[in-house]
């Protein structure tokens, strides 16, 4: 078999994944990649500038394969799929999950494509769609308060006598929990909204010179 000597700019991003996905973000440097590649270092430096720029394509990724498991159907509420996909990504990619939600004053500001993305599924889903978008961010906020505690202790390890089933009727109660209190309370006023709304803002994409 011929090895493979012209990496594309994706191929770097992939074996980047891999390694962050096997040994944490501490451990992508180009050297790191280059052997996941089966190259010199050569490709990552010919892709990107810096590792800097890696990294964020790397973590992008990753906030991709997350988004993906939150599309599956694991039960018939596409709400709590959500949920359980989140969940199934710090079961299946804990390092991932750290380097994305875990780093501090990351530029790559994952929670917030994630929410983004999240809001617009949740403005399609019939039960849904009728609710003010303020009250969506909402809901959506305090089911992923819940959620990044649970995946937290996916994450860093679950007592030998919980298994990952254990969790998911939790986060079956608490989402039906939240999801009524979001269909039935009073309407809030304009006070509780302004307060509501400044603990629950998605804050808009860095400008480019901000990166």
């Amino acid at each position: 078999m011929v090895r493979k000597t012209v990496f594309s700019r994706q191929d770097v991003i992939a074996a980047g994944l891999a390694v962050m996905d096997a040994d944490g973000v501490e451990s992508l440097s180009a050297r790191r990649v280059a052997e996941e590649l089966g190259s010199s270092t050569a490709p990552v430096y010919s892709n990107f500038s810096n590792m800097a720029d890696l990294v964020m394509e790397v973590k992008k990724a990753a906030v991709s394969t997350l988004l993906q498991l939150t599309l599956d159907h694991y039960t018939d509420n596409p709400f709590l799929n959500m949920g359980v996909g989140v969940l199934e990504f710090a079961r299946q990619h804990p390092n991932l999950y750290n380097a994305l939600f875990h780093q501090a004053n990351d530029t790559c500001q994952a929670g917030r494509d994630v929410m983004a993305e999240l809001l617009d599924r949740m403005a399609i889903i019939p039960d849904l769609k009728h609710l003010r978008p303020v009250e969506r961010i909402i809901l959506l906020r305090k089911m992923a308060i819940f959620t990044h505690g649970l995946a937290t202790e996916i994450c860093n390890g679950l007592p030998a006598d919980i298994k990952f089933e254990d969790l998911l009727p939790m986060l079956d109660e608490v989402g039906a929990a939240i999801l009524k209190d979001a269909m039935t309370h009073s309407p809030r006023s304009d006070e509780d909204l302004a307060r509501f709304g400044s603990l629950c803002i998605i804050p808009p994409a860095p400008a480019k010179d901000e990166i």
